[in-house]
């Protein structure tokens, strides 16, 4: 179907009215979720959202639910920082924590045209929340409850003939069952590293780890010549599982350049170590 690209995506999710016509016409894209990151000193839950796309992606209306009624889960924001929609225009979340529901629109441009997703299939984002220690499992599932004013959509953005065709069709969507296996224990009894995600990455990625007990940690980031670059954490920290953001600069606030690049975790001097390899491309 062959729509004008000015104002369509943003009428997609301002003014939703749209009816799904269209299949999708390459591989089947596809919605999922990422394993999620869990910090008991907090009880926040960060769950990335990972798009599977075969072509440039305009726009999406992503409606959720997640957990029952009466569940101790609150959802708390969703953060599109070092996502892969960072960049766009509009990132529109309207939620409502008594019935569980999330609605997320995301579109590329406004007034002026710019670059869509790329195919790829890493996070264009990530959902907060906050859950109760009872809280051992919950589910993210598609909420219908909005359908047909709200369905679960991508908008592709094709070359075709020379010209250009706007496709809109229903992704696979796959649940997100997040299972919080150590909130009844919960401390990390041993040391973990979980690395970092995305990787590659642009512009920020985070590096996640467990600490059994208070420890002095140091995190460094060097680059493949083996020079440092920055210092993301030199001091004590809590107890609990941990995690880092890295925005991509130096210790100067200098972005750097696309490379390999290594981090080195310390705790307690050498009592847990761990080195390790990403990615930041441009």
């Amino acid at each position: 179907m062959k729509r004008t690209m000015t104002g369509i995506v943003l009428v997609f999710f301002l003014v939703p009215a749209l009816v799904l016509a269209a299949a999708d016409p390459g591989n089947k894209d596809v919605v999922k979720f990422g394993t999620a990151d869990w910090n008991s000193s907090t009880g926040k839950v960060v769950v990335p959202i990972i798009i599977v796309n075969d072509e440039p992606v305009t726009a999406m209306d992503i409606p959720l639910k997640f957990g029952n009624a009466d569940d101790a889960i609150t959802f708390v924001r969703a953060n599109f920082e070092g996502g892969r929609v960072s960049d766009f225009d509009f990132k529109i979340t309207k939620f409502d924590n008594k019935t569980k529901t999330v609605l997320i629109g995301l579109v590329s441009s406004g007034q002026s045209m710019k670059p869509a997703m790329k195919s790829g299939s890493d996070a264009v984002g990530y959902l907060e929340f906050t859950v109760g220690e009872q809280v051992k499992e919950f589910t993210i599932d598609i909420d219908q409850s909005k359908a047909p004013q709200h369905t679960l959509t991508l908008i592709e953005n094709r070359d075709v003939n020379g010209g250009k065709e706007v496709i809109d069709f229903a992704p696979e969507f796959v649940p997100g069952v997040i299972r919080l296996d150590k909130v009844g224990a919960g401390l990390p009894k041993e040391y973990g590293f979980k690395g970092n995600y995305p990787n590659p990455f642009n512009p920020k990625t985070r590096i996640s780890f467990a600490l059994p007990k208070q420890a002095k940690v140091t995190l460094d980031i060097y680059n493949i010549l083996g020079q440092k670059v920055r210092t993301l954490v030199n001091g004590d920290m809590e107890a609990g599982y941990q995690s880092v953001e890295w925005d991509g600069t130096d210790d100067n606030g200098v972005g750097i350049s696309s490379g390999v690049y290594l981090y080195k975790l310390d705790a307690n001097q050498g009592e847990f170590r761990r080195v390790s390899k990403m990615t930041f491309l441009k």
